[in-house]
């Protein structure tokens, strides 16, 4: 399930303003971001049987120490459906953010420029 993939460079700045108390989560618009730069994809697993989401250790979005991709506490079925989603996502090329297990950047995302495309208007 894709949470969040390509995001407009003026929604980052947007976001930045709106939530100063978040800015170690957010990406300064002053270099972009690799959502920006279409590189980047918050994703999580859904169960097959029921078509609900899999659970994680924290919630998407979750700013807490559940977040991380090394966090080791809580319920082993959670920690194992995400170590599930980085072992697939890594073998494609993508590597986790150290404080989000849904965030993965893609290897090239620097050879990618920063766009301010609308949805509407991409092609």
């Amino acid at each position: 399930l894709i949470l969040d993939a390509y995001r407009p460079w003026h929604v980052t700045r947007e976001l930045w303003e709106a939530f100063p108390q978040y800015r170690g989560f957010i990406a300064d618009p002053a270099a972009g971001s690799v959502h920006n730069r279409g590189c980047a994809v918050d994703l999580t697993l859904l169960d097959a049987a029921s078509g609900r989401e899999a659970a994680m250790p924290s919630g998407y979005d979750e700013f807490s120490e559940r977040a991380y991709p090394t966090y080791a506490g809580g319920d082993p079925a959670r920690l194992a459906n995400r170590d599930l989603l980085r072992a697939c996502m890594e073998a494609e090329g993508f590597a986790v953010h150290p404080r989000e297990w849904w965030h993965f950047d893609h290897r090239c995302w620097r050879d990618h420029p920063v766009l301010d495309i609308d949805f509407g208007d991409l092609a």
